[in-house]
């Protein structure tokens, strides 16, 4: 890959990642437009090093006082709703890799994502302010039950597949469990930690089989990952509080159709 293409992925990396619109539906349809084989997997590894340390940066006071409270509870919803996309992730691996190379598949998971997003414009939320208080206080996130968790999580599964959002699928499912904007935000944000680490995890082998001359570039575009990933987290929940999280789904429309016709 040439310098513009790591840049041009990073970026699109650090954007797409939490705005409701699919990375990894991004990422694959400019692997096919630049005629690239799939990216080298520690570059993958580390673009998601970066969107991590985006959401620990912004989530920063929330994890603490999550940790500092002993808050049980928050701890044992984001570990039911990690399990199905752990179990399912193992299980599915090589069925889920396949489809990043089908662009008829990710323009319908494009448009299932617009759809989902949608649906969420005939919502009624009990409240649409967005007040970000830290989720360690139980005021904030006491509404959440196991069934909700477990429900977002599911969502979160199916967002394994290119074109299908993982923040999309999982904030409109918190939605549609009538839970207010701010908790089904920093719930969503919270499964993404666990979801992002376990997947960086699993392919940190690969980057000491790198040569040492990729290292700086890569780590470069960790950065603008990061950079790019902390400007998108902020930008949602000012999306959110005006109940505009259907504002994307056009957006998926019209690339899903024009990539199904093209």
């Amino acid at each position: 890959m040439s310098f513009i293409q790591i840049i041009t992925l990073s970026v699109i990396q650090g954007i797409t990642e939490f705005l409701p619109i699919s990375s990894s539906g991004h990422l694959a349809i400019l692997q096919v437009f630049w005629q690239l084989e799939e990216p080298p997997i520690a570059f993958d590894v580390i673009l998601h090093f970066g969107t991590l340390g985006a959401i620990l940066a912004v989530f920063y006071q929330e994890i603490k006082a999550i940790l500092k409270n002993k808050n049980w509870k928050i701890i044992k919803l984001v570990i039911i709703g990690t399990i199905p996309v752990s179990v399912f992730g193992l299980l599915f691996k090589s069925t889920i890799e396949n489809q990043f190379s089908s662009l008829k598949f990710i323009g319908f998971a494009f448009l299932i994502t617009g759809l989902f997003l949608l649906l969420t414009k005939f919502i009624k939320t009990p409240n649409n302010e967005l007040s970000l208080q830290a989720p360690g206080e139980p005021e904030n996130m006491s509404e959440i039950s196991w069934v909700d968790a477990l429900i977002i999580g599911l969502a979160q599964t199916v967002a394994l597949f290119p074109g299908i959002s993982r923040s999309g699928m999982t904030i409109a499912a918190g939605l549609f469990r009538k839970l207010k904007p701010e908790t089904a935000y920093e719930f969503s944000f919270l499964l993404a930690i666990a979801a992002i680490l376990g997947a960086v995890i699993l392919q940190i082998p690969n980057l000491t089989q790198q040569e040492q001359n990729n290292y700086f570039i890569y780590a470069f575009g960790a950065l603008v990952a990061f950079l790019t990933g902390i400007i998108s987290l902020k930008a949602l929940p000012r999306i959110l509080k005006q109940g505009k999280l259907f504002w994307f789904s056009p957006y998926l429309f019209i690339l899903g159709l024009i990539i199904l016709i093209i």
